[in-house]
């Protein structure tokens, strides 16, 4: 998605021509993506680095740093900005965009157009006689300011989500989380960015019109952060709900009943709703600032509004008990969520939780790792999703969905129970949304 709103910079910046390559979704090895890149003979290359394929992704670019030493070639996301002379160093390119990417992109694409090195606010280099040069963190102020995505860059058909359509496609409506969570990976950081409603419309409208989307999510942090906001939006699609279908991230406290029915109404089809835990002391120890016992209301109206409801959850947190976890799951049930999508606590670095149990965490950049030190519970992600989805009442709900969607029940269903089985073997598959 990030890159889709780079491209279309780069396109909006003197009309360059740009080559998207989604190696994940078009399923490209690392040598036929070497050979594409090398057949472009591009003078730019900028990648986003994930954090649990980091080593795979530094083995990547230095690989494709020596296959295009004619280019300037760079990289972007939460590790390189947080290490950027360590990335730079490791994979020997050229430069870092550190932070929000966008400003500090053009400055580089216009440096190289003017035949000069990228560097300049939110650009960090390493120089040819080895000096660093850092650069601080980029957010802008509006996203009014930047071009809709680029839809025309990628194929709509090899994207989706369980139970939608296609063509399908994602949105950023806004950047940044206001919330004081202490484990999550702030891309944006904390301040809150958004675009205004009308642009945000505007935006969909155009993928609508112009590339037959018809499926879409929204990527923000939180989409209903502001309330106010959200009820513009939903008011502004309503226009076109009758031909799209779309999901959105949530909180338990920054939706009700009100805004559930403005989301359902605007072609909201699914929510997926950050639950974290059903047990106080872990929401409380995650710092999510919110107290169960309130914002209960709040899901049981969501649930009546008639939207799906996807609920996420966290296991393995140091001040998790099997007491902690069973509550979970309790409450899982309890709200009869469509899916759920578990994961294992993970003090990522650059995070307050890593500050706050950095003597209890095992680290190293290079290779990669990042974990708690005996960390208990390490079964439960998979104990989880087995109680939750093996469940009888479970099951007996989903019976009306085999019958509507047969071909995506049984891929979901063959997925979790490839999942469930690899799940004993090896306790750090997470592969399973």
């Amino acid at each position: 998605m990030e890159l889709m709103y780079l491209s279309a910079q780069a396109k909006a910046e003197g009309g360059c021509q740009v080559r998207l390559m989604d190696c994940i979704a078009e399923d490209i090895s690392p040598e036929e993506a070497l050979k594409q890149a090398g057949r472009y003979d591009p003078d730019m290359v900028v990648a986003i680095m994930a954090i649990e394929f980091f080593d795979n992704d530094v083995e990547f670019m230095a690989r494709l740093k020596r296959e295009l030493p004619g280019a300037l070639v760079g990289t972007f996301g939460h590790l390189p900005s947080s290490f950027s002379q360590e990335c730079l160093q490791a994979t020997g390119t050229d430069f870092v965009l550190v932070g929000e990417p966008d400003s500090s992109f053009r400055m580089a694409l216009r440096r190289l157009m003017n035949d000069q090195p990228p560097e300049g606010e939110g650009v960090a280099v390493m120089k040819e006689d080895g000096r660093f040069i850092p650069a601080d963190y980029q957010r802008i102020e509006s996203l009014d300011e930047l071009p809709f995505a680029d839809q025309a860059a990628i194929d709509h058909s090899r994207y989706g989500e369980p139970f939608f359509g296609h063509p399908y496609t994602t949105f950023q409506s806004s950047r940044g989380c206001p919330f004081p969570c202490v484990y999550c990976v702030r891309t944006y950081g904390r301040k809150f960015v958004k675009a205004s409603a009308e642009h945000v419309v505007s935006e969909v409208k155009s993928a609508v019109e112009g590339s037959g989307i018809r499926y879409f999510r929204f990527m923000d942090d939180t989409f209903t952060a502001s309330r106010k906001r959200t009820l513009e939006i939903c008011a502004g699609l309503r226009d076109i709900s009758s031909g799209i279908t779309w999901s959105c991230l949530t909180r338990p406290n920054t939706i009700d009943g009100e805004v559930a029915a403005a989301l359902r109404d605007a072609g909201c089809r699914r929510i997926y709703v950050g639950i974290e835990s059903g047990s106080q002391k872990v929401i409380d120890y995650l710092n999510r600032g919110y107290r169960l016992d309130v914002v209960m209301d709040n899901l049981r109206e969501v649930r009546q509004s008639g939207l799906e409801m996807v609920g996420w959850f966290i296991v393995g947190s140091p001040v998790e008990e099997r007491a902690d976890f069973e509550q979970s799951i309790a409450l899982a049930k309890r709200l009869k969520l469509e899916f759920i999508a578990v994961s294992t606590l993970v003090p990522y670095p650059n995070t307050e939780l890593f500050a706050r149990e950095k003597d209890n965490i095992v680290f190293s950049l290079l290779p990669y790792t990042c974990e708690f030190r005996n960390q208990a519970g390490t079964g439960r992600e998979a104990e989880f999703y087995r109680r939750y989805y093996l469940n009888p009442a479970y099951i007996a709900r989903k019976i009306g969905s085999l019958t509507r969607h047969p071909g995506e029940s049984i891929r979901a269903s063959r997925e979790f129970l490839r999942y469930a089985v690899a799940s004993r073997r090896d306790n750090h598959r997470k592969d399973l949304l």
